[in-house]
């Protein structure tokens, strides 16, 4: 399951179209899932253009997650978000109904230096190409009630070394 937002444009006087200051402009912020291997659409709800792209997502994909399970219960399920869902609430319930997921971290000092311990700083081989190097590590959020693993995936690209995060399913 692929889990995204979008926004939706409006115009005219809408019921609860407002204005979102991400994209900067007035229409609905829906949450989305889609089907991560086909594609196929899975599950829309339409939300006012200021609601934060996380607010209810676990109402929203629960029922997804328990519909998979009961119809599919010799599969995985496998969840998959950017940084905006990396919340515990999303984490515990995915934890909870044996969903494997993969959710992007957003970038703070605390996992800057993980990331450093993890990947030291060396030059590139070759400043044309991309160098990506993986590594997992256990790690734990204030806001999280427990730790998770996480993997670190930094890469360098011409030179220059971004780092990606993900939290991944329980330990």
């Amino acid at each position: 399951m692929d889990l995204d937002s979008t926004h939706a444009d409006t115009y005219g006087e809408q019921e609860d179209a407002t204005f979102n200051t991400h994209y900067g402009t007035i229409g609905f912020h829906p949450l989305v899932a889609f089907d991560g291997i086909t594609g196929d659409f899975l599950k829309a709800k339409l939300r006012p253009g200021h609601i934060y792209t996380s607010n209810g997502v676990v109402d929203f994909i629960q029922p997804v997650i328990q519909h998979d399970n009961e119809q599919f219960p010799e599969s995985i399920p496998f969840l998959r978000g950017d940084s905006v869902f990396a919340v515990p609430a999303l984490y515990e319930l995915c934890e909870k109904e044996s969903v494997y997921y993969v959710i992007r971290l957003r970038s703070n000092s605390k996992l800057q230096r993980l990331a450093r311990e993890l990947h030291p700083s060396t030059p590139p081989k070759d400043v044309t190409k991309t160098e990506t190097y993986y590594e997992e590590t256990v790690y734990q959020a204030t806001s999280w009630s427990k730790p998770r693993k996480v993997s670190s995936s930094p890469f360098v690209q011409l030179g220059n070394c971004f780092l990606r995060m993900h939290s991944l399913s329980p330990i």
